[in-house]
């Protein structure tokens, strides 16, 4: 029972995309963490899905939803009518890249939106953790996880460079045909994560994604120059909970050079960099 009605859910959320009409039949709630921490839902409509697995939406680029998904990217979507109720929660990945964009964009968002390489409007793709599916008609129900908070980490390589990462960036995606749906300046960052920061260094490349098949690696412009050449290569390890991130930092810190105590930073909840007493240079993050 729960396979079909799961199944039914994934039908229910397909038939809200690309809506167009009067009334708010298309939309669903979208909720976040808001900048005191506290709980904050708002009204958006939906634009392609695959089931319950992943719902992408628009939102402008300069939208409170963006700033609190930038800073916790944590969320919950809730598909309610008298007929059912489906409430997801998961996490937000926010894609600017135009390349990236374009399998999500669609035809009525260029007639409110302009065209898909409109830099003022990114996808936000939502990707479900937990589900609870309520159907009235035959009341049928299931809940469960499809990505458990338990799931272990991804470790991803991390690339830094000395001010040139763009035109690394632009490089990489012809040679590979990679698409980047994550590009952040220094000037992009929220102003406590390098409250002093060169004049010069404000346009280098703060955190970038490629996605090379179905891989990511990690990009950014190193504003310390602490990395020799040839060593400026090292994982960082991806974690679903702060939790989990910490666990391992409190693993790792023993007898460790800490090169970054745990903090937040504009792309991640939690960012904690050390060298282990075996001389491995880790960063260890949520996203």
């Amino acid at each position: 029972m729960s396979e079909k009605t799961i199944k039914r859910a994934g039908e229910t959320i397909a038939s809200k995309t690309n809506y167009i009409g009067n009334g708010m039949d298309g939309f669903v709630v979208l909720n976040l963490i808001d900048e005191n921490g506290c709980p904050s839902g708002s009204a958006i409509t939906t634009s392609k899905s695959n089931g319950i697995e992943w719902i992408s939406m628009l939102a402008a680029v300069d939208s409170n939803k963006v700033r609190r998904i930038t800073k916790n990217n944590k969320a919950g979507l809730t598909f309610a009518t008298p007929e059912y109720n489906i409430s997801l929660t998961g996490t937000i990945e926010i894609i600017t890249d135009p390349d990236t964009k374009k399998d999500h964009w669609q035809d009525n968002f260029t007639k409110n939106h302009g065209d898909i390489d409109n830099p003022n409007y990114c996808t936000l793709l939502f990707k479900t953790h937990r589900y609870n599916i309520y159907f009235a008609d035959d009341n049928s129900f299931a809940e469960g996880t499809l990505t458990t908070l338990t799931t272990p980490p991804d470790i991803e390589p991390m690339l830094q460079f000395e001010g040139n990462c763009e035109e690394a960036l632009e490089a990489y995606k012809k040679a590979f045909g990679a698409k980047m749906p994550v590009f952040m300046r220094y000037s992009d960052a929220n102003p406590g994560d390098y409250p002093t920061i060169e004049e010069n260094q404000k346009n280098w490349v703060y955190h970038a994604q490629l996605i090379i098949g179905d891989k990511r690696i990690m990009l950014c412009d190193n504003l310390f120059n602490d990395l020799p050449r040839g060593h400026s290569v090292y994982p960082v390890v991806c974690f679903k909970t702060t939790e989990e991130a910490k666990t391992a930092f409190d693993i790792l810190s023993k007898d460790a050079t800490i090169i970054t105590q745990p903090t937040s930073k504009t792309y991640s909840p939690y960012v904690a960099t050390l060298v282990d007493k075996f001389g491995i240079h880790w960063d260890l993050m949520v996203y």
